[in-house]
């Protein structure tokens, strides 16, 4: 399947540049959404950040599917094999021995629905829970707090650097020795 379509970079280039074809004309231009093997904070941020040219970004939100359902069947897969006795003593000695210490969002989860944690809500769906609260979010924060940015509609293309000649060639954003130049011309000249 990975050899069958438009690498997602290069479609969101494609899809970039129609868009901005559509607002130059004065056309509708939808928001959009974005799928295609998304499975960390720092794609995310990229495609994002990617889409803004300096009035907020065309890309609004991001469509995820294998990752999310990775975090739900690990996690089901680890409290049905505690039930079983099967979970291997490497996984208990470093995260203990029940879901209640696997998910560092239990508490808060317990705190608002008692009682039905594991049980009306499965392990799959806190797994899931956690993914999206502890890893993306938590992410996202770190990578716009890096930049001085507090929301993903402030990040900009300017938030990014290519690292090969292809990304810059297919993007239009600089590498970062042509980032570090300006830089220092700025810094020097006081």
């Amino acid at each position: 399947m990975q050899e069958c379509s438009t690498p997602t970079l290069y479609l969101i280039a494609q899809v970039l540049e129609g868009l901005q074809i559509l607002k130059k004309k004065g056309k509708y231009v939808p928001d959009v959404a974005f799928a295609g093997g998304f499975v960390n904070e720092t794609q995310i941020f990229k495609a994002i950040a990617l889409s803004n040219f300096g009035d907020g970004p065309f890309i609004k939100a991001i469509s995820m599917a294998r990752a999310p359902i990775t975090a739900a069947m690990k996690a089901t897969y680890f409290a049905e094999a505690l039930k079983d006795g099967k979970v291997p003593q490497s996984f208990i000695q470093q995260y203990g021995s029940s879901p209640e210490t696997w998910f560092i969002t239990y508490e808060e989860l317990k705190e608002k629905y008692g009682d039905a944690v594991g049980k009306e809500i499965p392990w799959g769906a806190v797994g899931v829970y956690t993914y999206f609260s502890e890893r993306l979010k938590v992410g996202l924060q770190q990578l716009l707090a890096g930049c001085r940015k507090f929301r993903l509609d402030l990040i900009d293309r300017s938030d990014l650097a290519s690292l090969t000649e292809r990304a810059r060639d297919v993007l239009g954003i600089p590498m970062c020795h042509e980032y570090d130049r300006e830089a220092f011309e700025a810094i020097l000249d006081f």
